[in-house]
């Protein structure tokens, strides 16, 4: 017979073992009595309820049904029982998760079976999720086999109950509707609470809540907390945006030690202003910060979503809304930021609806590449710049890019292993050199920019820069000066230092705007990175440098060329970077004949093209 079936007899009924409920929750902040020994889980503290519903909210009334959801609320116990019920009262989906759920059901890369229910982990295993009907009385009993069948002692023949091995039960709760619970009940001896983890808190909207994994274990907040060993508290709620006073209060209940944000991508809907999101962005942002100044914070900006299904509103501010939550993200020292864009691949096959709500794969992607994220970048970025340094001085010569910016403190060194090194310069792109193809790849993965990456040397993972849409695949050779003395210059050249004043002068001269981000030109002249060369007071050519610190933008103008003033600036800018105590460094295409003879000349090795390649978007 069924534990279920069990609880219906009464002469059987005392051999079962019965505990509240109450007491194996993890993932709730606190329980609401309710009559006859009912509970109800709640993830939010009674002074966030109040600002959920109150109206300084967009959609209060949404918000009250989304936070009453029993999103990553988990019954956790140990138990000698083979099988066991959770006796529980589900509400009917509120009409915020029905719309997202019909959407979902029509769509072909819906999850198959139950859009929500119960799931359940024993040991290691994972049971299907399942959602139970309810019986007369409006009670649904929940009831989970809890011995591996592949460890009967024979075929067909399991242990009498409480005769096995403790099992470690986990049972999770709906994402998408409300639940009230009250007993857990078992055919063995025993149901013993399990004690609670670190906390993993999760402040998001419908993409944290779960919309629609199609299991409650499997969104990705559930994922991510199960990779680093934590429990979840699950503050997201379908629909919600940045709102000031919503986590008021709640670091009297709870002591997190990590915090994830993910909200944003709401904006897209309705008409904002981008002057009161900022302040939104800003004060929300803040709160978290003050809440939990032990607690390591991590802050997403929007993710991936396919705007043709449902269209950004014209009157929204969206657009702006990455920008604004990197700017107040770095106005908190220590709070750190993701690109939402890195985790996951634009793809509607990854997503439940087509075009927003992540599915069980999508969800798995997130929680692997957050986990990667938080895992490596809790090392202070100096220890991992020193560890480039050592991996990679002396070594391989096609790494040098990496190895040279850290030196100088150029970008940041995001994975320093020793299978693969990643580093980020802003407003440029990602350079990775690696001999292990795994590593190589999931660290690309996680980190890479989307719209530039410099692969060195034989590093394989060009397969991966394409799952990023970068298809656009040139060859560049890299030129070094490794020699030690001064190159001579003319001194009675006119060679200066150039100033912003001249950055509308150099732009209409330059051969490759293309190549420049917006205020990248304006920031090489402000730190002083540029020489120009001057006839009769007149400037006539100059060089710079890329971000990554490379010599770079020669020009001369038409009418001073073939007077050496390119053999003068670039030997000029060589010296002024040995006296800097740098190595001074190049790239030039392949098909420009002229500058790889420059280089030859002023005595650069020129290494070969296919030692470095440039990946982007096609255009």
């Amino acid at each position: 017979m069924s534990v279920s079936e069990l609880m219906d007899e009464r002469d059987m009924a005392d051999l079962l073992v019965s505990v509240p409920a109450e007491g194996l929750l993890h993932g709730a902040v606190w329980s609401e009595s309710l009559n006859h020994g009912w509970i109800h889980p709640w993830r939010f503290a009674k002074s966030q309820l109040k600002a959920i519903g109150s109206c300084r909210a967009w959609h209060p009334g949404l918000y009250r049904a989304m936070a009453a959801c029993t999103a990553g609320v988990t019954v956790e116990f140990e138990t000698d029982s083979s099988a066991i019920v959770l006796e529980a009262r589900v509400e009917a989906f509120p009409r915020g998760s029905l719309e997202v759920l019909s959407e979902a059901a029509e769509c072909a890369f819906a999850p198959d079976g139950p859009l929500d229910g119960f799931s359940c982990d024993v040991d290691g295993r994972h049971l299907s999720c399942v959602l139970p009907e309810k019986n007369g009385d409006g009670v649904t009993r929940v009831e989970f086999a809890l011995d591996d069948p592949n460890e009967a002692p024979e075929v067909n023949l399991q242990r009498l109950p409480g005769m096995g091995r403790h099992h470690h039960v986990r049972v999770w709760l709906p994402c998408l509707t409300s639940c009230d619970l009250r007993h857990v009940v078992g055919d063995g001896n025993v149901i013993e609470p399990v004690a609670a983890r670190d906390q993993l808190l999760v402040i998001g909207d419908s993409i944290a809540q779960g919309f629609v994994a199609g299991d409650p274990a499997h969104n990705w907040p559930a994922r991510l907390a199960t990779r680093l060993g934590m429990d979840v508290l699950n503050q997201g709620i379908g629909g919600q945006v940045f709102l000031p006073g919503s986590t008021v209060g709640l670091s009297d209940e709870a002591s997190p030690a990590a915090v994830v944000v993910e909200l944003g991508e709401n904006y897209r809907y309705e008409p904002c202003q981008e002057m009161r999101i900022s302040r939104d962005i800003r004060t929300s942002l803040f709160e978290v910060a003050e809440a939990w100044p032990e607690a390591s914070a991590w802050v997403l900006t929007p993710l991936w979503h396919l705007d043709e299904t449902h269209p950004t509103h014209r009157g929204s501010c969206f657009a702006a809304v990455p920008d604004l939550i990197r700017s107040a993200a770095a106005a908190n020292p220590g709070m750190h930021l993701i690109e939402g864009s890195r985790l996951l691949q634009a793809s509607p096959v990854l997503m439940a609806d087509g075009y927003e709500h992540p599915n069980a794969d999508g969800s798995a992607t997130i929680a692997e590449r957050l986990a990667y994220i938080m895992d490596a970048l809790a090392e202070p970025a100096e220890a991992r710049g020193a560890r480039a340094i050592e991996l990679l001085s002396g070594g391989p010569r096609e790494a040098f890019p990496i190895l040279e910016c850290a030196r100088r403190g150029i970008g940041e060194v995001l994975v320093a292993e020793k299978g693969v090194c990643v580093l980020d310069v802003p407003r440029h792109g990602t350079f990775v050199w690696g001999t292990s193809r795994k590593a190589a790849r999931e660290a690309l993965n996680a980190f890479s920019s989307r719209d530039l990456v410099c692969v060195l040397g034989s590093t394989p993972v060009h397969d991966a820069c394409r799952d990023l849409g970068l298809t656009e695949d040139v060859s560049c050779n890299m030129v070094v000066y490794e020699k030690k003395g001064h190159l001579d210059v003319d001194p009675s050249l006119d060679i200066r230092t150039l100033t912003p004043a001249y950055a509308d002068l150099v732009a209409s001269h330059y051969s490759h705007p293309e190549y420049l981000a917006a205020g990248e030109l304006e920031d090489i002249l402000a730190r002083g990175l540029m020489l120009g060369g001057f006839e009769a007071g007149r400037l006539c050519a100059f060089i710079g440098e890329h971000p990554e610190g490379a010599i770079s933008m020669l020009e001369v103008f038409p009418e001073q060329r073939r007077r050496g003033w390119a053999t003068a600036l670039e030997s000029a800018k060589i010296n002024e970077q040995l006296d800097c105590g740098l190595v001074p460094w190049g790239e030039v295409w392949p098909n420009n004949q002229a500058s790889i003879a420059l280089q030859k000349k002023l005595g650069l090795t020129v290494y070969p093209e296919k030692d470095m390649h440039f990946m982007s978007r096609r255009r």
